[in-house]
């Protein structure tokens, strides 16, 4: 996906990828936007999508490879809510407040008149109080998870807290451990220290390099396994810093996909969602110093894919209430030898 900022419009242009050819125009943009198809035909309606150059009118328009899909939008026109949007909070307190993010939705916007409806957006909608620090489209935004990643994320309702917190992320006295759904298994646990830069030809996607140049960001994540199907595997993820698409880019250095990522190269039948979600978060409180530690409960979706492929002989409802997995110990016992 493309962004172009124009004087009167915004414009968002997708590429159809090969996996994506044959899929329905409506389908395709509600994927992408996190939209129902109905609010996705009123856009169409509205003459305001163009496939390859042309105005489309017609849901159900069969995409082909590397069709151009254009989205214009007038700066005035009101930001779309995802339908039956619901953020769970999972701590608060006067300082700081975490949340459990659903998957297709932007933390904050790329640029002022974004017009995509964010997480902040969302913030200002309950009136909750937000630090200030930094531009005014991330007001209490500490870190960012992808649009298509689900779990937990820490927003500062102060300056006091948002400038320690910041700090925090930058010595790693917070951070967050991932789960994943892999294509293949790990042949054994890894830590990847490798750069990664921006793709020459993919403004969006980030590539391993070996190169140290001013463009490359030095990137390092340990994965761990934990459970397998011998087909597919969910493995543990500890970022030691926090680049954009970093998990999603490291894999791929290895030859493994997370499930729904045809972004990166996945290539199988799972398209529902990507099953990546940051499950544990942990920082030191701004105020009372004490270590907080916080678990992102699945979302429906992941839950029951993860109890049909690894978990079938435990009891449904009692995983759904109970079913966490301890990634902090996990990852000190696999890597204590390292």
């Amino acid at each position: 996906m493309q962004i172009n900022k124009q004087n009167k419009h915004d414009s968002l242009t997708f590429y159809v990828q090969q996996e994506e050819s044959k899929m329905r125009l409506d389908k395709f943009l509600a994927q992408k936007l996190g939209l129902s198809r109905n609010q996705i035909s009123k856009i169409i309606q509205e003459k305001q999508i163009t496939l390859n150059g042309i105005f489309i009118q017609k849901n159900g328009t069969s995409l082909n490879y590397n069709d151009q899909i254009t989205l214009t939008l007038t700066n005035k026109q009101a930001k779309i809510k995802p339908s039956n949007l619901n953020i769970p909070i999972l701590y608060e307190d006067e300082d700081l407040l975490i949340l459990n993010k659903p998957i297709n939705l932007i933390v904050h916007q790329t640029h002022q008149e974004d017009s995509q409806y964010t997480l902040q957006d969302w913030l200002q909608e309950n009136n909750f109080p937000l630090s200030n620090l930094g531009d005014s489209c991330r007001q209490g935004i500490i870190h960012r998870l992808d649009k298509t990643t689900s779990g937990a994320i820490v927003i500062a309702k102060n300056n006091h807290a948002h400038e320690i917190l910041s700090q925090q992320l930058k010595s790693r006295e917070m951070g967050r451990y991932y789960l994943c759904v892999i294509d293949s298994p790990l042949k054994q646990n890894i830590l990847i220290d490798t750069p990664l830069i921006r793709h020459p030809r993919n403004r969006l996607k980030y590539i391993p390099t070996t190169k140290n140049t001013p463009l490359s960001k030095e990137a390092k994540t340990a994965f761990y396994k934990i459970i397998d199907n011998n087909k597919i595997e969910l493995i543990g993820a500890k970022l030691f810093s926090g680049r954009t698409h970093q998990i999603r880019a490291h894999l791929s250095k290895i030859q493994r996909h997370i499930l729904g990522d045809a972004f990166y190269g996945y290539k199988g039948n799972y398209t529902t969602r990507i099953l990546l979600h940051s499950h544990l978060l942990y920082l030191t409180h701004p105020t009372t110093k004490q270590r907080l530690e916080i678990y992102a409960p699945f979302w429906e979706d992941m839950l029951l894919f993860l109890h049909q492929e690894f978990y079938p002989t435990q009891n449904l409802e009692y995983f759904k209430k109970n079913f966490k997995i301890p990634l902090d110990q996990l990852y000190h016992s696999s890597f204590s030898n390292s």
